[in-house]
């Protein structure tokens, strides 16, 4: 996909998240220091699977880069906290708490920069539905 084509989708993406009335992962959904907990988090759950700069390796996907980016293109937060609530880690799904699973995403976010805000990532589903990811802004 070229640049032109991801314009497009950005101003489309862009213009739905207006309409609805929610926030795009552009607008500063995780705070700094919530990555920072995320990243140790990551390393302790994450990183034997999926490497520890998210590079991912055999089964476990990159958790970083285009392909990644892609995966989750208009998709909610919702959608992608609760795939790894429900499934990771591997070896224990359903494992992390609430925070935990949100922080870990934070980090994500932060790895595939996304800038930080001043508030952190919710652990509410309702909260969650309103942000969308969005490739570009």
């Amino acid at each position: 996909m070229n640049t032109h084509s991801w314009l497009i989708i950005a101003a489309a993406t862009t213009a739905i998240v207006s309409a609805q009335g929610n926030t795009s992962i552009w607008d500063g959904v995780y705070s700094e220091a919530q990555a920072g907990r995320g990243k140790k988090l990551y390393i302790t759950h994450c990183a034997s699977c999926h490497q520890e700069g998210l590079q991912g390796a055999d089964l476990a996907p990159a958790l970083k880069g285009e392909d990644f980016n892609l995966r989750w293109i208009d998709h909610s937060m919702q959608e992608m906290v609760e795939r790894v609530a429900t499934t990771m880690p591997q070896d224990a799904p359903n494992s992390l708490k609430p925070q935990e699973t949100v922080d870990i995403v934070a980090y994500m976010l932060q790895v595939n920069r996304f800038p930080p805000g001043s508030a952190e990532l919710s652990t509410e589903a309702a909260a969650l539905k309103t942000i969308v990811f969005a490739k570009a802004k």
